[in-house]
């Protein structure tokens, strides 16, 4: 008999007509993989997410149906699960102690409201369990330049985590380089594309930048700037941008949310409003990376970063990547990203300017990025996460493994 999983999540999930559909992630995606390997050695899925029923039609597509959904008790973020915490553990507690003692293995996401009381069941039922580290909540709260109550909070989550995670830890995205990491991928083979005969820029005379939040817009206005200063001579950047002169450069912007009145608005306040395509959520994948396909360069301007999977994307349509240096895209500086320093707005513009006067450079990432992609697809990294679990937490039930964990 192969393995039973259960995954706990905190990404928020919606009920429509009998069908479950995710607010704003993809991981859904990712898991769904498993089942799909070649004499794949997981034979269910449960995914514990927070579930509500839906008040409109959803955007996103609906979850595999093979995927098994324990509905948890909704909640508004860390603000709302602090302040609802004994009454969600309530709540939650049966749930979960039923999904997780049918299980064979407990997949924990971090950082996850449910972390610790996850863990505490799975070992009160002998279960193995392991965390799946996406990102820090102490550095999401200190790059967006959040006060010492919200870091005090993100500190918090992330040791929560820690403790929750047990003897194994798997950080998405470290040791990529090397060849033992894990990384969350959507790419299937068949999307990688080979623009090795192509220009680039495509138009001489153009660049085209690309960002994507898939389903939800959550730029900030400082964020927005990061672009701005790309297209507009605002906030002193005139000396550097006199660099892009014989350029348009527009933006395109995939995904959709409350923040994108507002960011429109700021947009044609500054007079770049005809320079920017809101082409909103995108739900076929197909129709996504041709979107991301029609740009010249790939930006991630976010101050705190774990491995987007959106990055892999978009190397694997031959996209060079410019982004900040954070999270786990610090090691890929220089190699595969054209990296700028955390939060530096100034700076990752000059990268734009930088990369546009060396084309050659650009072709090189290009080359580079669609090489990497190729290693990095839904069904390889599924395969190392398999081998993590046999050298973690189920060694001695099965095989070994040769994945990185912690």
């Amino acid at each position: 008999m192969g393995i039973r999983l259960v995954v706990i999540d905190d990404n928020p999930h919606v009920r429509w007509e009998g069908r479950v559909h995710p607010v704003n992630a993809t991981f859904h995606r990712f898991l769904a993989g498993f089942l799909d390997l070649p004499g794949s050695p997981v034979t269910s899925i449960v995914q514990c997410v927070p579930l509500r029923d839906a008040r409109e039609v959803p955007m996103t597509l609906s979850l595999d149906p093979r995927l098994e959904v324990v509905g948890t008790a909704p909640f508004a973020g860390i603000p709302g699960y602090l302040r609802h915490a004994p009454s969600l553990v309530r709540a939650n507690a049966p749930l979960l102690r039923r999904a997780i003692a049918s299980a064979d293995l407990a997949w924990i996401k971090v950082p996850a409201s449910n972390a610790l009381l996850a863990a505490w069941l799975a070992s009160r039922a002998g279960v193995p369990r392991f965390g799946y580290v996406a990102g820090s909540a102490l550095a999401v709260a200190r790059g967006r330049g959040l006060g010492l109550p919200a870091q005090a909070v993100g500190f918090a989550y992330d040791l929560a985590g820690r403790l929750a995670s047990g003897r194994t830890r798997i950080v998405v995205g470290r040791d990529l380089l090397s060849g033992q990491g894990v990384v969350t991928s959507l790419v299937e083979p068949s999307e990688i594309r080979d623009r090795s005969g192509e220009p680039w820029p495509a138009i001489p005379w153009r660049l085209r930048l690309g960002w994507a939040g898939l389903e939800n817009v959550n730029l900030n206005s400082d964020q927005l700037a990061v672009f701005v200063v790309a297209v507009a001579r605002w906030r002193g950047l005139a000396a550097v941008l006199e660099e892009l002169e014989g350029h348009r450069v527009e933006l395109v912007l995939i995904g959709d949310g409350p923040a994108r009145a507002s960011l429109v608005g700021r947009a044609e306040r500054l007079g770049v409003a005809d320079r920017i395509h809101w082409l909103g959520y995108v739900a076929e994948r197909a129709t996504y990376l041709d979107a991301l396909a029609s740009c010249d360069a790939f930006v991630v301007p976010s101050p705190a970063e774990g491995f987007p999977k959106v990055v892999l994307d978009a190397l694997a349509v031959g996209l060079p990547v410019v982004a900040t240096s954070s999270g786990e895209l610090r090691p890929l500086a220089g190699r595969l990203v054209v990296a700028a320093r955390t939060g530096d707005s100034a700076e990752l513009a000059t990268m734009i300017v930088r990369l546009i006067t060396t084309p050659d450079r650009a072709i090189a990432l290009r080359a580079a990025g669609r090489a990497f992609a190729a290693q990095h697809t839904r069904v390889a990294e599924a395969m190392r996460l398999v081998e993590a679990w046999h050298s973690g937490p189920l060694r001695g039930r099965s095989g070994t493994g040769g994945t990185s964990v912690e």
